[in-house]
């Protein structure tokens, strides 16, 4: 057989109905999230009216059946009626209903986009430094300095985006790198600053041009531009993003909703009654219908803003902590090599070599092809055995892990005593807590 085909299996039968289905109830069962609904303002408002408008229904049906059937029938409309409004409601929050989840897959893009766009900015900014004629030292600080404003840049666009409204639920924590490293003018200036994304996206881009000066980035000026870009494209992600956050539902639309689910947890009663047989039926259907609208409805209002924690729709603090392991990724890998194939591979047909040049079915046939999984596993177990027989295991204490260091909130932060360092190591800070 070809090792180059790996043919993809496809479920038998209704095993791909049924993988869905266990999938869907796991997610229906997550405990955290179901509470937090369970618990959150517009469930407890939708099910209180849903079953004061149950009850409504059982007890006038109860009073319309002690006087014959003929109270109710005297002052409700006709069928027509009621179905014309009951569909003029599902249509409006239909509309309401479709308009939060364009803003919930927004703010999803958003949020990933942003961070993405930050991730490439330092990205090429560390590549940039390779070629560098400047010293060490001056290499080694700009880089520092770059991962610690990019990770409090993130920071406060996520914060940004929150909102200024103060909540019962409060709001996301997020973790930045080594913000008391800064030096204490700066931590200030941050502080005391108005606008403190675009103050931050500023001291990024001085930065920059404070390295081009200094021969930090010895790259051609078109070939630079490129960081440039992935900035100002996550500044525009920002300020796009900032719209769901600013801009909430025209207040007309908001009171005719409103209007119309007051309306229809005061007329699907006497419907109820009227068309259904016995207090019970009545009381149940009455009580879901009403509670079907107004969940529907407050789940909308939370989505008028997925930035904020009451809404339970996104974690920017996981962004933001993959951001933050990146950076320190590209900190560990900025000296590492440049990638290689193994020479007794390559050299066949390669320009610096006298082979004759191979031909399309030769490559194909002598390039060795792998499944993802498979490499992955055989490497890990080659880095083990490596580690293994360089460092032989003893019975020496391990030396305990790097501490994670936390700060006041952000209107208070400190500098470190006598200044930052040169090219201190990267910490953790996380703001609202206490050091």
């Amino acid at each position: 057989s070809n090792p180059a085909c790996f043919p993809l299996s496809k479920p038998a039968g209704g095993a791909g109905g049924a993988a869905a289905m266990v999938s869907m109830v796991r997610l229906l069962v997550d405990r955290g999230k179901f509470c937090h609904m369970v618990r959150s303002r517009g469930f407890i408002m939708s099910a209180i009216v849903a079953f004061l408008s149950g009850v409504a229904s059982g007890v006038l049906y109860y009073y319309d059946s002690s006087r014959g059937g003929q109270f109710i029938e005297k002052l409700v409309p006709t069928e027509v009626v009621f179905n014309v409004f009951i569909t003029f409601v599902a249509l409006v929050l239909g509309f309401r209903t479709a308009h939060a989840l364009t803003r919930y897959t927004d703010a999803a893009m958003y949020l990933h986009k942003l961070s993405a766009c930050w991730f490439d900015t330092a990205s090429t900014l560390f590549s940039f430094c390779r070629p560098s004629k400047a010293d060490n030292e001056a290499v080694d600080q700009f880089q520092q300095t770059l991962i610690r404003l990019i990770s409090v840049v993130n920071a406060l666009s996520l914060e940004a985006l929150q909102g200024t409204s103060k909540s019962a639920h409060g709001k996301f924590r997020f973790e930045v790198l080594g913000l008391e490293d800064l030096d204490a003018a700066t931590q200030g200036d941050i502080v005391q600053s108005e606008h403190r994304v675009e103050f931050v996206f500023q001291l990024v881009q001085q930065l920059c041009i404070d390295g081009m000066d200094s021969g930090v980035l010895n790259v051609p000026a078109p070939i630079l531009t490129r960081s440039f870009q992935e900035m100002s494209g996550a500044l525009l992600t920002f300020h796009e993003a900032k719209k769901l956050a600013a801009v909430q539902m025209p207040y007309t639309y908001i009171v005719i909703t409103a209007t119309l689910l007051v309306s229809a947890a005061v007329c699907m009663p006497f419907m109820m009654a009227l068309y259904t047989q016995g207090w019970w039926s009545s009381f149940f259907f009455t009580m879901s219908g009403t509670f079907l609208l107004w969940s529907t409805n407050c789940m909308n209002e939370s989505l008028d803003n997925p930035f904020t924690i009451e809404s339970k729709a996104l974690n920017p603090c996981d962004t933001q902590h993959d951001l933050n392991s990146q950076l320190l990724q590209l900190l560990a890998q900025r000296s590492s090599p440049s990638a290689r194939t193994d020479p007794g591979d390559t050299t066949h047909g390669s320009p610096g070599s006298n082979k004759p040049e191979c031909t399309y079915p030769d490559l194909l046939a002598h390039t060795r092809r792998l499944s993802l999984n498979t490499w992955d596993r055989r490497t890990r177990r080659s880095i083990e055995h490596c580690v293994e027989e360089a460092h032989p295991p003893d019975d020496t204490e391990l030396a305990p892990p790097v501490r994670m260091c936390s700060n006041e909130d952000a209107n208070h932060a400190r500098a470190p005593p006598g200044g930052a360092a040169a090219a201190p190591a990267p910490r953790h800070w996380r703001p609202g807590q206490e050091a």
